[in-house]
């Protein structure tokens, strides 16, 4: 077996031979070249299996894997399990990264051992590859971590370069979290490390019909507003209720009844779906909710009564993105 690479690419594919070939064209086409590229297809019943097929052909690098359908979590986590780089870059199947990309992540985590993970700044891409806006990230590992437990910013996941020891030890993507993986997995790492993002645009994330924030926004946010909930518990009591929200199997609601935090959850989710979606009936529930579970705190009551007057949320900023999702909706 050659010797180890320095970088390992792993990306995860469902149906998405649309914008297959462009992602990983944009892989194979780096500066920095001593990487592998490890790439699952989860179950894909489109022509993915034919783009990969030809890959192997063409690439020595490449190191494909089919599996049945397990999910977006459960692929990177195989992915990741064997990957034998120093750090490993994600990469999704729609988006484009841009030349200097892994040059630039490898020569700033060499010279920056107290970070575990670097992304970059990304421009917003259509369907057709247009730029049609930028993702806005934070610079500096304060700011990453401030953004974080605010939701005002968060890494563009496609972006990141990852240290291999840090990810393991973090206990890499948590497959309960069915979306909102990745935010999960940043929470847990700051905990324990540093993540920063590099300033420059080297990454361009594709906002098209089936990805996950365009189709499940929702049920993304809760699952952001769980995620919140235990770091915040982490810090308390060392440990979260992760096992707890595995052994409901995607019941969120069902969990949150029972879970001694659900209270704040309900607040977390009002004010999230108020921030992200807008005013609705669901978010006036959740804070009610939250009153009865006896999480009874001047912002949630501010806002149970700012959204019976039909207002929207006050804060001004947008919320930011807490999964980008690629071809797995």
């Amino acid at each position: 077996m050659s010797s180890p690479p320095t970088v390992s690419v792993v990306l995860a594919v469902r149906n998405g031979a649309r914008h297959l070939e462009s992602a990983l064209g944009s892989v194979i086409a780096q500066r920095f070249s001593d990487f592998e590229l490890v790439v699952i297809d989860d179950g894909s019943t489109d022509s993915t299996s034919e783009i990969l097929t030809a890959l192997q052909r063409t690439e020595a690098r490449a190191v494909v894997v089919t599996q049945n359908h397990r999910g977006l979590a459960a692929s990177l986590n195989r992915g990741i399990a064997m990957a034998r780089g120093t750090y490993i870059a994600r990469q999704d199947a729609d988006d484009i990264s841009l030349l200097e990309r892994f040059e630039r992540q490898v020569a700033y985590l060499d010279a920056h051992p107290s970070v575990a993970a670097v992304g970059t700044r990304a421009d917003v891409i259509d369907g057709a590859g247009a730029v049609v806006g930028a993702l806005r990230v934070a610079c500096g590992p304060q700011a990453v971590a401030r953004g974080l437990m605010t939701l005002r910013t968060t890494p563009v996941h496609g972006s990141m370069m990852i240290r291999a020891a840090a990810l393991k030890a973090a206990g890499g993507y948590r497959e309960a979290f069915r979306v909102g993986q990745d935010y999960d997995l940043w929470l847990r790492l700051i905990g324990r490390f540093e993540i920063d993002n590099l300033a420059d645009t080297l990454y361009r994330w594709r906002m098209d019909r089936g990805t996950v924030y365009a189709s499940r926004r929702a049920e993304q946010l809760k699952y952001a507003g769980l995620a919140l909930a235990f770091a915040h518990e982490r810090v308390a009591c060392g440990q979260d209720s992760y096992e707890s929200l595995r052994g409901h199997d995607g019941d969120l609601d069902g969990f949150n009844a029972q879970y001694h935090l659900g209270g704040q959850v309900h607040a977390m989710w009002g004010e999230l779906l108020l921030r992200g979606v807008g005013n609705s009936r669901l978010v006036r529930f959740h804070f009610r909710r939250a009153l009865r579970c006896g999480h009874i705190r001047p912002w949630p009551v501010f806002l149970l009564g700012w959204t019976h007057l039909g207002l929207p949320w006050p804060g001004g900023r947008a919320l930011s993105v807490p999964d980008e999702g690629d071809a797995h909706a």
